[in-house]
């Protein structure tokens, strides 16, 4: 009888070789550039809303004597159980407050009402006009159900003029886009822009009715008391970037992900050396 202990075989070992790491490289950096849940499902999203309207380097005017104002805004992350405007339409009270006066209170009011049902979330900043050619920065969440969203803010130096976006879908963004705004007219007030029903003449801003309906602004005539060089036209009024934050299970495996793929390389340069 043979006694004899035989050794159990040593586990077979794949080397790593070039090609395997490469096939590795690539998987996790297909990984990592998945789009991750198509955004509908992206936690947050950072938005930058930037005044445009200064026309000073073509005109040689100082940049705050030219272009709007904007008031200001309102930012809304909701469901499609909530319109904040539409176009064509007569402007609701919370966008024709803020179309004539830049009173966003009305707005606010409504739509922090309807947080936890149709309203996700709600993003007011500034407390003053923002100036020519400056920006401002928030971040708003969203998820699968509130994925559209809405804003609006005055052209501070109009009758009843406003910029603004109503129902945009944010699932379509994965990445950072830019969107140019141009201006529209709410309706509610003839652009007579005239001493006493235009604020920021300094003279009044007594409300002149005109019961129209939501369209495309036709911008500073300067045929009354409004100087034309408040105009903004022909080009957008604001600009809205706006950039999807990535989950956080991204940024956990590209922390753990990347030291991975570094192991994996000195491995298999060690394996490659052993066989020299």
């Amino acid at each position: 009888m043979n006694n004899a202990h035989h050794a159990a075989p040593a586990p077979h070992r794949t080397a790593i070789t070039p090609h395997r790491l490469g096939a590795l490289g690539v998987a996790l950096a297909a990984a990592l550039l998945l789009p991750q849940g198509a955004a509908a499902q992206a936690p947050a999203y950072q938005i930058t809303f930037k005044n445009l309207t200064s026309n000073a380097a073509a005109t040689g005017a100082a940049t705050a004597q030219t272009g709007q104002r904007l008031s200001p805004p309102v930012f809304i992350t909701h469901s499609a159980d909530y319109t904040a405007y539409t176009v064509g339409q007569a402007a609701p009270e919370t966008i024709w407050r803020i179309a004539e006066g830049g009173n966003r209170s009305f707005l606010l009011n409504e739509v922090n009402a309807l947080v936890g049902t149709s309203v996700l979330s709600v993003a007011a900043p500034l407390s003053a006009p923002l100036p020519q050619q400056d920006s401002v920065t928030v971040m708003v969440n969203a998820n699968a159900s509130h994925h559209l969203l809405s804003f609006a803010s005055m052209l501070g130096w109009t009758n009843d003029g406003f910029i603004g976006v109503s129902g945009l879908d944010l699932s379509t963004i994965t990445g950072t886009v830019t969107i140019n705004l141009y201006g529209y007219d709410a309706g509610s007030e003839k652009n007579n822009e005239a001493n006493g029903f235009l604020g920021a003449l300094g003279l009044g801003n007594a409300r002149d009715p005109e019961g129209g309906l939501i369209t495309t602004h036709l911008g500073i005539r300067g045929d009354a008391n409004a100087p034309a060089a408040w105009n903004w036209l022909p080009g957008p009024a604001a600009s809205l970037t706006i950039s999807a934050v990535p989950e956080p299970t991204t940024w956990a495996l590209l922390a753990g992900g990347l030291p991975l793929l570094h192991l994996l390389r000195k491995r298999a340069g060690a394996g490659n050396a052993h066989k020299v």
